[in-house]
């Protein structure tokens, strides 16, 4: 992921958000769909890549909300 990305990712058996390059995660969410939506909002807002990940870590979907030259 390039820095400023946000992923959202299973762990421990609940759904988080983060952004590449930041300490800490923000969750739990009760669903993935929930956790998605945040995800999505602040990858929006800061104009930068949406990585949603399935429970094994492996990359589900990539939504571009930047720029097309970022």
């Amino acid at each position: 992921m390039a820095g400023g990305d946000v992923e959202t990712f299973h762990e421990g058996g609940a759904w988080y958000n983060r952004v590449d390059g930041e300490h800490g995660a923000v969750g739990p969410f009760k669903t993935k769909a929930d956790a998605i939506d945040a995800g999505r909002h602040e990858a929006r807002r800061a104009r930068r890549e949406h990585v949603i990940r399935d429970e094994n870590g492996l990359v589900d979907e990539r939504i571009a909300f930047g720029d097309e030259t970022l």
